[in-house]
């Protein structure tokens, strides 16, 4: 477990020595020139947010072609540091689980790949080129509002904190999950909306022209788009104790309707005639109008793609999994097909009722109810043919 740790500080370690060498270098560097043509020596502005978020980019970037997609890459210090962090506690969390009971490797491991999305959508080619171009800042988006929030949620990680927490710290994190403010948080009509919001906010209000000129806005962009993914994916994917216990149906309508939303956004920034403010950089020839429309492509069938790609994850996790077709059977649907059948068949049970019974497709009293209605239902046919004939 302390290993774990004394590899995170030795990261951090190098992340900050890294920082201070760029920023003394660059700071030498300006010197000299400013001492030849007489000046101060200041620091040039923009230099801190080149050493924290946007280290070794360089200038010149080029064409994004070929094997700059793979080749290209920067030191975003902030967005790594976030990431061993968030690993180290993860990773603690399961040493501390295993010592009691096994943890599921799979969850590890997506939880550990949704950090490595937030590591590529900033440091890889996505993150070097995502204020030049806004195609590559689309798919950056994709990877923190969507990708990344899913595979961390699927890792399960308030599951892992409640597991791996004394009982003490576990009880009061419980009364936090059961408290007002996260059961605010969490509904599904707040996730949505919140979703809704930020992807409307952020690409439709010029909002972005901003975003794609700063890197410390594009930083907040990130986070914001890391919070709001994990609120909407953690009821789609998560299972963590509160009010708010999804079925299976009301999440699938819970991707349809954020398709709808990332749909419109995309169409509208297809049609646009303006295009976003996009910084120039040497080597680089972008037509701006073009390659807006193309983040708009993007945004539309890259994000109805993952959503999609998601629900269809779902239904077979469903089909495969009979607990999960158990635990469904209180959600509204079910109810509503048992009041149906009560209605058509006289059973006489309660929603309620229906719903607390997990068996209630094999049990003999509803077969006998539903056998005694197909009945009815034929000797109802039976008797309409014969006065028709008479």
């Amino acid at each position: 477990m302390w290993s774990v740790w004394l590899l995170a500080l030795t990261i951090l370690a190098g992340l900050v020595a890294a920082v201070v060498r760029y920023l003394s270098m660059r700071g030498s560097a300006a010197g000299t020139m400013d001492a030849g043509s007489g000046g101060s020596g200041a620091m040039h502005h923009g230099q801190a947010a080149d050493a924290l978020l946007r280290m070794g980019a360089g200038n010149d970037l080029g064409q994004l072609l070929g094997t700059s997609l793979l080749r290209t890459w920067q030191l975003d210090s902030i967005a790594v540091a976030f990431v061993v962090l968030a690993a180290a506690a993860y990773l603690t969390a399961v040493l501390k689980v295993h010592r009691t009971m096994a943890w599921s490797g799979a969850r590890t491991a997506l939880f550990l790949a949704g950090l490595a999305v937030c590591v590529v959508c900033t440091c890889a080619s996505i993150g070097v080129y995502d204020m030049a171009l806004y195609s590559a800042h689309m798919l950056g988006h994709l990877g923190f509002v969507m990708v990344a929030p899913a595979l961390l949620m699927a890792g399960r990680p308030i599951e892992l904190a409640l597991l791996a927490l004394s009982e003490s710290r576990r009880l009061a994190f419980e009364r936090f999950l059961q408290g007002r403010f996260w059961t605010v948080f969490t509904a599904p009509p707040v996730a949505l909306a919140s979703y809704a919001v930020v992807i409307v906010g952020s690409h439709l209000t010029g909002l972005m022209d901003t975003i794609m000129t700063n890197p410390w806005a594009g930083q907040v962009e990130h986070l914001v788009y890391l919070v709001i993914g994990s609120q909407f994916f953690l009821l789609i994917l998560g299972d963590t104790p509160g009010r708010w216990q999804l079925s299976t149906p009301a999440r699938w309508l819970m991707l349809a309707l954020s398709m709808a939303v990332d749909t419109f956004v995309g169409i509208v920034i297809m049609q646009g005639s303006t295009p976003v403010r996009m910084l120039a950089v040497p080597g680089l020839s972008v037509n701006t109008l073009s390659d807006t429309h193309t983040g708009g492509a993007i945004m539309w069938f890259g994000g109805d793609g993952i959503m999609a790609a998601i629900m269809i994850g779902l239904v077979l996790g469903w089909l495969n999994d009979p607990e999960r077709r158990k635990h469904d059977s209180s959600g509204w649907l079910e109810q509503a097909r048992r009041v149906s059948f009560d209605e058509r068949t006289g059973a006489g049970g309660s929603p309620a009722s229906a719903a607390d019974d997990l068996d209630f497709d094999d049990e003999d009293s509803s077969l006998n109810a539903y056998n005694a209605y197909l009945a009815k239902l034929n000797g109802d046919a039976a008797g309409s043919e014969h006065s028709s004939s008479s």
